[in-house]
């Protein structure tokens, strides 16, 4: 019996070598794909807002609160079921006035700040909405930003975009080299950001139609690959 386990052994040792050796000897190739989408935006945003000054902090609440009132009025109309409001901010803040006299500063005043942000599903509506809301009192406004409702089909785009060039790039280098590429290995992913790209944005009076100049949202993606690497023959894998 002992015979046979110290045969056993032996047996094993030889094999380990051999195997680590054939693991050692398969190449591979590591490859980096990427992709970059430019698409047409399916909605804009814009963050409008009011802001009062009084010489009370109800005063100036209740003067916002009505002016407010008339802009979101004509806001729901404007989108009118095409895009959604929401509030963005409110602020109410003493206004202090330094005395030099005195060297000391004193309330002298109350302000009030309300934004809300605009999400309209028709980018191309944006600029009316603009000028909607500045006409019926909002003194603060920021924006555009253009964006996609739903990035998510466009990620994957983008994703199988950036392997199909990580792929065609082992190919490259597999056919550079005299082998074949063989099977995927692994993959890592990363990137997948949609953002907006820099737009050109213009301001025109209220009481003219805002040229506002939606840009291009751009999806990039980002794989990391490696192939393993055959071979090259008749009945290899090409």
């Amino acid at each position: 019996m002992r015979r046979w386990f110290i045969l056993t052994l032996v047996l094993v040792g030889l094999c380990l070598p051999y195997v680590t050796h054939a693991q050692l000897k398969a190449p591979n190739v590591t490859v980096d794909g990427t992709a970059t989408l430019y698409l047409a935006p399916d909605q804009g945003v814009i963050t409008v807002g009011v802001t009062n000054q009084a010489s009370t902090a109800a005063q100036a609440s209740q003067a916002n609160a009505a002016a407010m009132q008339k802009v979101v009025d004509v806001l729901k109309k404007a989108l009118d079921g095409r895009g959604r409001l929401e509030t963005a901010g409110y602020h109410l803040r003493p206004v202090t006035t330094y005395y030099k006299e005195t060297r000391r500063s004193q309330i002298t005043g109350y302000k009030a700040d309300h934004q809300v942000r605009v999400t309209s599903r028709d980018p191309q509506a944006l600029a009316g909405i603009l000028d909607a809301a500045v006409a019926a009192g909002a003194n603060q406004v920021s924006g555009p930003h253009w964006g996609l409702a739903d990035p998510s089909q466009a990620e994957r785009q983008a994703l199988a975009a950036a392997f199909a060039d990580a792929k065609a790039r082992a190919q490259t280098l597999a056919t550079a080299a005299g082998l074949a590429l063989g099977p995927l290995q692994q993959m890592r992913t990363g990137g997948g950001v949609a953002a907006p790209v820099p737009m050109l944005r213009s301001m025109a009076k209220a009481s003219e139609n805002t040229p506002l100049q939606a840009g291009e949202v751009q999806v990039t993606a980002e794989v990391s690959c490696v192939f393993a690497l055959l071979p090259s023959g008749p009945g290899q894998r090409k």
